[in-house]
């Protein structure tokens, strides 16, 4: 055989780095000064090394360190210029920054998001839709503070919590905040930023009545499901349409009470007021509730199975042009996120860490994300259709070799092809010199198999 006409002159892991945006990312780190105090490890090379890890699955420093002593023919072409031993990547993880990583995902999807999405219609809404929610990655010790009850024997686990959000027309998180697993859902829902004239939905984790307010006053639709300890106030029903009403109970618009108690700490003016001993850390705290109204619309219908029960949705959609099933079937839409974090966990295994601190845990969970995203730009690039989870078992397996990644990609039989077709010419000059030619079972095989592949590749 000759020589493979599918070889780039660069490993396929070299083919995915140049997709990272390195003068950008050299911009990220000096204005971050996430190169301060480093010897020779810079922040470039410290993502290059872990992206590396989380595609290659290592589970441990020594099995990274493993895999770069096999690579020294390579290392130029990963970017670069020395062997990184476990030590230094050890305290690279320990003391480098989380925030460098976070900024360097979304940098690259502000270059790629235009690739990334979807041109079909989401379906139930016009307007661009989020998704909210949060998944739990398990620790084996309190780095990040876990939910649930202490053991009565061992120790606690830890857990950290991603609060996410994603566009409905695209795969990849637009928005990620990292805290401990004992942090509250309906906390992100006020730091989240969204454009006016969009929709959100989320699930029941996220009530906040103020939040939902001012959903409203900037013309953002949202879409989430009852508790059953809401307390509200029908004030206006709504007729169902015909074709609706073997699925739509009732669709109604209500007034929801809620009241809220927070603590606060005192402003300078009150503790000038105030009598008695003022506290070592200078800081009083005042007990407060609030109270209000909350204006929206409530739809109730049967599950998919009917004998299941039914299932009521909140939103502050109140135009009546809207129907309610609509709404429901944008709400359906909110699974995407919990398909998403399935396939996240699948393919990139966070049960092993590459270290034990905050910030080697936060750093992976980054990286993580990082491959997730260039992953979607390779599928974007590549001509024939591959599931993410076929595309990364793919590149795990061909992360070290020479085969070019996006011919391969395209047409993954190429090389098996030339073998058989060479071996179907070989077999034609022995029957031709045969004295039994009609014998020509392998002669045969081989030529279904040819045409078996091209038809494949056709489609």
């Amino acid at each position: 055989m000759g020589k493979d006409s599918t070889n780039s002159g660069i490993p396929v892991f070299g083919e995915i780095v140049k997709l990272l945006l390195k003068q950008e990312i050299n911009t990220i780190a000096e204005e971050l000064q996430s190169d301060r105090y480093t010897k020779r490890l810079d922040s470039y090379q410290h993502l290059v090394i872990m992206l590396y890890a989380v595609l290659g699955q290592f589970n441990s420093l020594r099995e990274l360190e493993l895999g770069f002593l096999s690579s020294a023919t390579r290392m130029n072409h990963f970017g670069l210029d020395y062997m990184v031993r476990r030590s230094t990547l050890s305290d690279a993880n320990s003391r480098r920054t989380p925030e460098f990583f976070e900024k360097v995902y979304y940098k690259l999807y502000d270059h790629y998001k235009g690739c990334l999405a979807d041109s079909r219609p989401v379906k139930g809404t016009k307007k661009p839709l989020f998704i909210i929610d949060s998944t739990t990655i398990s620790l084996f010790s309190q780095v990040f503070r876990g939910v649930g009850r202490n053991p009565i024997n061992g120790q606690k686990k830890g857990g950290i919590k991603a609060h996410t959000v994603i566009k409905a027309d695209e795969d990849v998180p637009t928005f990620v905040v990292m805290t401990d697993a004992a942090e509250s859902d309906h906390n992100l829902l006020g730091k989240v930023s969204l454009p006016a004239g969009s929709c959100v939905t989320f699930d029941m984790g996220y009530v906040d009545y103020e939040v939902w307010e001012k959903f409203s006053k900037s013309e953002i639709t949202y879409i989430t499901r009852e508790k059953k300890k809401a307390r509200c106030e029908v004030l206006e029903t709504l007729d169902i349409p015909e074709e609706d009403r073997d699925a739509i109970i009732s669709d109604e618009i209500v007034d929801l009470s809620w009241s809220r108690r927070w603590k606060r700490p005192m402003t300078q003016e009150e503790l000038s007021h105030r009598r008695g001993r003022r506290p070592k850390d200078g800081i009083v705290w005042v007990k407060e509730k609030r109270s209000g109204k909350h204006k929206c619309r409530r739809i109730t219908k049967y599950k998919d199975n009917k004998e299941e029960g039914t299932i009521t949705f909140i939103t502050n959609e109140l135009d009546t042009n809207v129907s309610a099933a609509d709404i429901c079937e944008t709400y359906r839409q909110r699974w995407q996120i919990e398909t998403l974090f399935k396939r996240l966990k699948q393919n990139f295994p966070l049960k092993y860490f590459l270290g034990d601190s905050r910030n080697a845990i936060q750093i992976q969970i980054w990286v993580s994300l990082i491959a997730w995203l260039l992953m979607q730009v390779v599928k974007s690039r590549t001509k024939r259709k591959w599931s993410l989870s076929g595309l990364v078992v793919a590149v795990h397996i061909l992360l070290n070799s020479y085969t070019g990644l996006y011919a391969f990609l395209n047409t993954p039989e190429k090389q098996w092809l030339a073998v058989i077709e060479s071996r179907q010419k070989e077999s034609d000059n022995f029957d031709a010199n045969s004295l039994f030619s009609e014998m020509r079972g392998p002669n045969f095989e081989c030529q279904r198999t040819i045409e078996a592949i091209k038809a494949y590749t056709n489609d």
